[in-house]
């Protein structure tokens, strides 16, 4: 796969695998859709040609489950803060269990997004297992599907491994919790721990000889990427010293991470769920309010989609930017800069935090541009605006970049973290 401008995950449709209870808990093979024989064959991981690699089905799966699991935790945590409530005659009850701070490991609403996070994982770490063990007929290119099989896999279940600590919590009230993987329970610092490990990993195979000797595989872009998740990690976690270190090997202007929906797979789930027909959960109120400028009205555009006819003052806000094929956006250039101005600001590394903000603003509108050096509570609201429904607020306000009032609303919630579901912790006598 050549990575040029943007660095895409590919998302076509893959072969949907039958799943089970047990095969979500554990990384094992399916005896009831494939043989070991046919999941063994190069094929399901990627096809080489001369000068591009084309995802398989398992490939392709498991890059289908980053965007379930990813929108899924997004909207979650989005309805944690000040980003997400929950819709005004909603089905569902999860998002008005989260905004009303009443969830609870027996209300079992929370188990959708517990199991996609668990599948995401499951199906990355089998992904990396089936790649070392391909055969082919083909040794050179058989090195190149098992290295890019492995780089894909470990790249995912570190991304899963942080989606999944960052989402749930044996102590959803405060930090230092842990969570259940592989009916083993796991404090979050391991957990995160491991996503690091992972992400490692995926960058040894990206190293390999067989992946930079290919010339259909941009190795620079793939090492671009991880490193992106890398300092996505390390900004979450408060660690702007190792962010620091990172950033200059991350995305280039232009470039992004993202989730692509093409017209023969699944619709955006973001535009699901808070695009126009949205129903359960909506954009808050305070996050309409709180975009004043014409770049932020621009990059955060949204609109009210009324959901009872007689009553036209009964509407959903819905994101109005989102499309059903849309891209769903892990990290793209915005995050960047405005990840160097904070470091800048906070006395990190040495740059302009102007510049880089007006960076982002005048994308939209240049009228909008800041005039004097930003403080990190401008620096929170533009984050907030900018980098909206990617769980990005949700961890601002965790490591303490905003201090408002949305902060002393978070300090008061009894659900920081999701609680994992009853069974769950019944399992491990929790």
């Amino acid at each position: 796969m050549t990575m040029k401008k943007s660095i895409y995950t590919l998302l076509a449709l893959a072969l949907l695998l039958t799943s089970c209870d047990s095969w979500v808990e554990n990384a094992g093979t399916p005896s009831n859709t494939l043989t070991k024989e046919q999941l063994n064959k190069s094929a399901m991981i990627a096809i080489v040609q001369t000068n591009t690699i084309s995802d398989g089905p398992l490939t392709a799966y498991v890059k289908t489950l980053q965007g379930d699991a990813a929108s899924a935790a997004f909207l979650a945590l989005g309805t944690t803060v000040d980003e997400l409530t929950e819709g005004t005659i909603p089905n569902a009850l999860l998002y008005r269990q989260i905004a009303t701070d009443n969830l609870t490991p027996t209300s079992g609403t929370q188990s959708d997004l517990w199991n996609k996070i668990h599948n995401y994982y499951a199906r990355s770490v089998e992904l990396s297992e089936i790649a070392g063990q391909i055969t082919g007929a083909n040794a050179e290119q058989t090195e190149i599907i098992k290295a890019y099989g492995k780089y894909v896999g470990h790249l995912h279940a570190g991304y899963a491994l942080q989606l999944l600590a960052e989402s749930f919590s044996t102590t959803p009230a405060a930090e230092g919790g842990s969570v259940i993987l592989n009916k083993t329970v796991v404090s979050h610092e391991t957990m995160l721990n491991q996503a690091k490990e992972q992400y490692e990993a995926a960058m040894k195979e990206v190293q390999s000889d067989a992946l930079k000797n290919y010339r259909g595989f941009d190795n620079e872009a793939a090492s671009r990427q991880i490193k992106t998740y890398e300092l996505k990690l390390a900004m979450h976690l408060g660690q702007y010293a190792e962010a620091k270190s990172l950033i200059g090997d991350a995305l280039k202007d232009g470039e992004s991470v993202e989730v692509i929906y093409n017209n023969d797979g699944t619709d955006n789930p973001l535009y699901s769920a808070i695009g126009p027909n949205s129903r359960d959960v909506q954009v808050s109120p305070s996050l309409e309010a709180a975009r004043t400028t014409d770049a932020e009205k621009k990059a955060l555009p949204l609109a009210h989609a009324s959901v009872d006819k007689k009553n036209p003052n009964r509407y959903n806000i819905y994101a109005s930017a989102l499309t059903r094929k849309g891209t769903l956006t892990i990290s793209d250039e915005n995050d960047i800069h405005l990840v160097k101005a904070e470091l800048i600001v906070r006395g990190v590394m040495t740059g302009d935090a102007l510049t880089e903000v007006n960076k982002v603003i005048g994308k939209y509108d240049t009228a909008s541009q800041l005039s004097t050096v930003p403080t990190l509570p401008q620096i929170a609201a533009l984050r907030r605006i900018f980098l909206a429904f990617r769980g990005e607020r949700t961890a601002d306000i965790r490591r303490g970049l905003e201090q408002g009032t949305a902060a002393t609303t978070w300090s008061n919630r009894k659900i920081k973290w999701l609680p994992m579901p009853e069974k769950e912790l019944q399992s491990q006598g929790l």
